[in-house]
């Protein structure tokens, strides 16, 4: 069975709630072997924030790189720090080949 992550809400941060990490945690999901299109097309777009596994954030950001994206825009829509969207933006580029680098 397939849960719906797509509808996941956005967790509430209150003061002393949460810290960042285990804020971030929640949209953070392990490897289950799935790879949901859905979900990283939304993330892609920047609609709203999904839950993502690594390999589907690698993926989205892949997506988002092919369509001429910077490593900003990684940033914005996968709601991520700015080291992890160039770090997602390198790995993308390896696993992608010689595409273009001028994003970097």
């Amino acid at each position: 069975m397939n849960a719906d992550r797509t509808a996941a809400p956005c967790p509430s941060r209150s003061a002393g709630d949460l810290d960042a990490a285990a804020g971030e945690a929640r949209w953070v999901l392990p490897e289950d072997g799935i790879v949901d299109p859905i979900a990283i097309e939304i993330a892609a777009r920047g609609s709203r924030r999904v839950a993502l596994t690594p390999t589907e954030r690698l993926l989205a950001a892949a997506s988002i790189l092919a369509v001429g994206g910077t490593p900003h825009d990684i940033e914005v829509r996968l709601h991520v720090s700015g080291r992890t969207a160039r770090t997602l933006a390198d790995r993308a580029r390896r696993l992608g080949g010689s595409g273009d680098r001028r994003a970097a």
